[in-house]
């Protein structure tokens, strides 16, 4: 009887530890950088030819799905008009490629998400990317057609 225990002890701890499971997602933009309108009565200059490309990157880790194992800080990037959907590890990733790469707008942004879950869910890994064009602004000057529009 302890011999038979023994084996189906072992057998489900083996089966156990190799379930797991996976999930990727992807964005891409879905409207231009002309549609990226600011909606204030100024026009920004923006420096497109010194555009580079920029990249973040957080890594979460999560046991029982509450103890954080892996920590990434509170700091996150959210725009007030555009990306209002953003989840906590998107806007943590904004922040790390803005302030790792020092410009003023990432335009275009495109996010990775790869998840692993393993041992029924109670370990999960996590893994989210954004790329896109970092800009600095040269200027800022009043846009008289948004100001006349305005108006009406």
């Amino acid at each position: 009887m302890k011999k038979r225990f023994g084996f189906i002890a072992t057998a489900l701890m083996a089966a156990l530890f190799m379930t797991s499971c996976a999930s990727y997602q992807n964005t891409a933009p879905v409207m231009s950088v002309t549609s990226n309108n600011i909606n204030t009565y100024v026009a920004a200059d923006l420096d497109y030819a010194g555009a580079k490309r920029v990249e973040g990157t957080v890594e979460t880790q999560t046991l029982f799905g509450f103890i954080h194992l892996k920590k990434n800080g509170n700091k996150t990037l959210k725009s007030s008009n555009r990306y209002k959907g953003l989840d906590k590890r998107e806007a943590q990733a904004l922040y790390r490629a803005k302030e790792n790469s020092k410009v003023d707008i990432i335009l275009e942004p495109e996010f990775e998400k790869e998840k692993h879950s393993y041992f029924f869910g109670l370990y999960k890994t996590t893994k989210t990317k954004v790329t896109g064009w970092g800009v600095n602004i040269k200027g800022i000057k009043e846009d008289p057609n948004r100001v006349v529009n305005a108006l009406r």
